[in-house]
């Protein structure tokens, strides 16, 4: 039996859906019924991370928000159908954190730690709450008045979405003192395209394309600074719809191992969560 250990370390801002992702993942990584599997003498004895989330998901419910000052890790060892095991860890941390490495242009040594240990990086972007930026395409020639108005009111100073996740990828890989003078193959990347249900986008579509069209200036950042097979642009959705605090009646007849899907990079659906775990270290 080959021992890869893996530290991954799961990046995702204020609602991006990391949270719900652990969830699903944990379940059914616990279930046995996929292709990577949790032994039973495995099983993590802290499920901090994950006990909302599985408790809520039972209800047919959405999980809590992670409190801002959380900073907690699960290891998590899972076998595959061959006998291979893999070892990654789970951190936990609240969104807001991720949100002001970006702002203040610095990490802590907690988040410096997290960077250190990891060669693996899982980067969640929900293209749904991407905002439009304003051009004469998509806007059109504002009125005087509101010209008028702009002019009287100093807007604040906010970077794009493209570019926060830019910055941010590149506030990591000086952390982490890694060079950009040739194609990184190490942190492996995989940029996960969360809340893919609400995207309402063609069956066809792959991923990698829809980042490419919405977000084109972080397609051509990770696409000319990472090597081909240490980067995975892939589709998720862990709930495959939209929970709220009253209880939705499919969760609780069929159970959460139920939802949620990925969509690989081919465009294909796939049921099986546990499948995203190569793509993470690297294996695709």
């Amino acid at each position: 039996m080959n021992n890869l250990i893996n530290d991954i370390l799961i990046i995702g801002g204020p609602n991006a859906g990391k949270t719900h992702f652990g969830g699903q993942l944990y379940g059914r990584l616990n279930s046995r019924q996929f292709k990577y599997k949790i032994s039973p003498n495995n099983r993590p004895s802290d499920l901090t991370i994950f006990e909302d989330v599985l408790t809520k998901l039972a209800e047919g419910k959405r999980a809590g928000h992670t409190e801002s000052s959380a900073n907690r890790t699960i290891q998590l060892k899972a076998d595959d159908s061959e006998g291979n095991s893999v070892v990654f860890s789970f951190p936990d941390y609240a969104g807001e954190q991720v949100k002001m490495v970006v702002d203040n242009r610095r990490v802590n040594n907690i988040w410096k730690e997290y960077i250190d240990k990891s060669n693996s990086w899982i980067l969640f972007v929900r293209l749904d709450e991407i905002e439009v930026v304003e051009d004469l395409i998509n806007r059109g020639i504002p009125s005087p008045d509101e010209i008028q108005k702009r002019q009287n009111i100093t807007p604040p100073i906010k970077i794009s979405d493209a570019a926060h996740f830019v910055e941010l990828l590149q506030t990591l890989l000086y952390v982490k003192g890694v060079s950009s003078l040739q194609k990184i193959t190490s942190p492996n990347l995989t940029i996960i395209l969360s809340c893919w249900d609400l995207l309402k986008v063609k069956k066809t579509v792959i991923p990698s394309q829809i980042l490419k069209e919405r977000l084109p200036l972080l397609w051509d950042f990770v696409t000319n600074n990472w090597n081909e097979k240490s980067l995975a642009i892939l589709g998720l959705t862990s709930t495959e719809k939209t929970l709220s605090d009253e209880p939705d009646d499919d969760y609780i007849d069929r159970t959460p191992i139920d939802f949620g899907y990925i969509i690989n990079e081919n465009g294909k659906l796939e049921k099986d969560l546990t499948l995203s775990i190569p793509r993470f270290i690297g294996q695709k």
